[in-house]
């Protein structure tokens, strides 16, 4: 890699929508870690605001892991133990369960842990620049944040539709930002001088014969329509490199699976390497 050119260009990452799936996120921080490069702008949406947030910080990949191990696998009884049971009805008592027509979760106790672990609370104390997505229901449209509060945002960013509960800010009822964004590398345009856009949307399934439960249909439709969002802003605006790790039979809750996800992605790390290096060197 040129050194020269590695220290002159500014890179800016997408950190797509895609529930458990966006784990492969943090081995595309590792990609970049292991070639000395950080990003000068990140844009990030459900899932990918999580992670955008934390690499914002200044958080490593190593760093990063190492929380994610410990929701995963705690020593002891934590309010993240719902990540070891697949059953998702026993996932709310984690997420402050009210069973209320607006979302059966209101999510503050995740909130409270990014405040404790993240160390920051707004936008400018953050060492990258961060854009978060989120969506404003009844207009329907996209609400970008890049200042001011940052948890309630990011809260807002992840706020499913029908499970968590939506945020309010500024009078806005605002919802997962992967409804009308899921991957927005658009808003990095003309921020950076290369763009770089990670989507982790599902896949087709390989067991394709079965009737999915309930949760999995709605879930799944959503996913369906996200990945037509995606497909249709690529065909006008395309990213200098655009990954899409192959991740099969993980669902939106499937946090377990963080092996599987990462064995799955590493080919897609490999990928982003190559090609920010044949970028960086031209």
């Amino acid at each position: 890699m040129s050194e020269k050119n590695a220290d002159t260009t500014s890179i800016g990452i997408a950190f797509g929508a895609g529930g458990a799936r966006g784990i492969a996120h943090l081995l595309m921080i590792e990609a970049l870690d292991e070639l000395g490069l950080k990003p000068s702008i990140i844009s990030g949406s459900s899932i990918g605001a999580v992670v955008g947030a934390f690499c914002a910080a200044g958080f490593s990949s190593k760093e990063m892991k190492e929380i994610l191990n410990q929701l995963i696998n705690p020593k002891s009884d934590s309010v993240f133990d719902f990540l070891l049971k697949s059953d998702i009805v026993k996932m709310f008592t984690m997420f402050d369960p009210q069973f209320i027509k607006s979302g059966f979760i209101k999510g503050e106790k995740f909130q409270s842990y990014m405040k404790s672990n993240l160390k920051v609370s707004r936008f400018e104390e953050l060492k990258i620049p961060l854009i978060v997505v989120a969506t404003d229901y009844w207009k329907k449209e996209a609400v970008i944040f890049d200042k001011g509060d940052l948890l309630n945002p990011i809260k807002a960013s992840y706020s499913l539709p029908g499970l968590f509960t939506p945020v309010k800010i500024k009078n806005k009822v605002l919802i997962d930002g992967g409804a009308v964004n899921p991957l927005p590398y658009d808003l990095l345009k003309d921020k950076c001088n290369i763009t770089i856009a990670i989507d982790v949307t599902a896949f087709k399934s390989q067991t394709e014969s079965e009737i999915p439960p309930t949760f999995d249909s709605v879930f799944t439709t959503y996913q369906t329509m996200q990945n037509s969002i995606i497909k249709e802003r690529l065909k006008f605006y395309k990213p200098d490199i655009y990954i899409r790790p192959e991740i099969y039979d993980v669902r939106v809750f499937d946090f377990l699976k963080a092996d599987s996800i990462f064995s799955q992605a590493q080919p897609a790390k490999e990928q982003l390497k190559r090609e920010l290096d044949k970028l960086l060197t031209k």
